[in-house]
């Protein structure tokens, strides 16, 4: 029998205003967070609080072709936020400077 494997798909970028003036463009991948569908996760992007733990749960279980879609410094301004193992944040810490 033959198993097909769907890859992660990036299904556009979604621009969220986090304070005035201030504008982070992250993109549509489903399954970083478990239950939003992918035609609802674009709208739940929009909402600044949604964005950071969508990019923190990125930096905890995503592969690095994933996180290189996100933007360089907003990935870095999480990185101190997100709960990771050290070994994690050592190598990502290592990939992002």
């Amino acid at each position: 029998m033959k198993q097909t494997f769907q890859f992660v798909q990036n299904w556009g970028t979604v621009t969220c205003e986090l304070m005035p003036g201030i504008h982070v463009k992250v993109p549509v991948i489903p399954g970083i967070l478990k239950h939003p569908t992918p035609d609802v996760l674009p709208v739940l992007l929009r909402n600044p609080d949604v964005v950071r733990k969508y990019t923190m749960e990125a930096l905890r279980m995503a592969s690095w072709p994933v996180l290189r879609q996100f933007p360089r410094d907003w990935l870095k301004e999480c990185l101190g936020h997100a709960r990771l193992r050290p070994s994690r944040r050592r190598a990502l810490t290592f990939l992002l400077s």
